[in-house]
């Protein structure tokens, strides 16, 4: 979600896409390794590079995970401190 008036961003990534460090959900499947390592950490440089690039430009950008949502209340707490 884009707030262009704040120059914020809410990002909500899937745990197991984009290897949400110490999530359970954030394995590399054993079967396939040579496909699904190379493609995991794509996506997690490309994470990080695309964050760096919107803070280069002055863009704030609060990530979400999937697990995270299990909790909507703490969610919405986080969402509207980081919008006020």
């Amino acid at each position: 979600m884009v707030f262009a008036s704040r120059k914020r961003i809410i990002e909500v990534r899937g745990c197991f896409w984009h290897q949400h460090h110490g999530c359970i959900d954030s394995h590399i499947p054993k079967s396939h390794i040579d496909y699904w390592g190379p493609k995991l950490a794509r996506n997690v440089k490309r994470d990080k590079d695309n964050a760096r690039s919107l803070r280069a430009l002055g863009w704030t950008v609060l990530t979400i995970w999937e697990c995270q949502l299990k909790r909507p209340e703490k969610v919405t707490r986080r969402i509207l401190g980081f919008l006020a």
